[in-house]
């Protein structure tokens, strides 16, 4: 955590770690704490640690599979998330759930390119023009 930030700017998460919205949740990665906690400028902190953890490993599970898709891309050039970790909506509440695009790739192209990549017990669905991924 650097120094040069402000603690009003901080999320308190519930392993008692505090991260900065735009820090990535997984090192070297493109996906930041944000894109899981934040939905139409809301922002929404899981209250137990079990579900910071699933957004962790979801994090990390999204990562792998951007990787079979983005490369020889810019590192900007990957997921974009609309929805992770939602604690009103019993299919988001979690944090193993989420809906994401690819910003070169369409929904299309990117749902047959991961799908020879998701394991038995992961989903990978085409949902209202994004795709839906999860984890459990």
């Amino acid at each position: 955590m650097s120094k040069n930030i402000a603690k009003s700017f901080l999320c308190n998460l519930p392993s008692g770690t505090s991260v900065h919205p735009c820090r990535l949740i997984c090192r070297d990665g493109t996906i930041m704490w944000k894109h899981a906690l934040i939905y139409d400028g809301v922002l929404n902190l899981p209250t137990e640690k079990a579900h910071e953890q699933h957004i962790i490993k979801t994090a990390q599970r999204l990562e792998e599979l951007n990787s079979w898709v983005s490369h020889g891309l810019e590192p900007w050039e990957c997921f974009t998330v609309h929805a992770w970790y939602l604690p009103d909506a019993p299919e988001m509440s979690n944090g193993w759930s989420v809906y994401f695009k690819h910003k070169v790739h369409d929904t299309d192209s990117l749902y047959e390119q991961l799908s020879s990549h998701v394991m038995d017990h992961e989903i990978l669905e085409k949902r209202h023009g994004y795709l839906f991924f999860r984890r459990c």
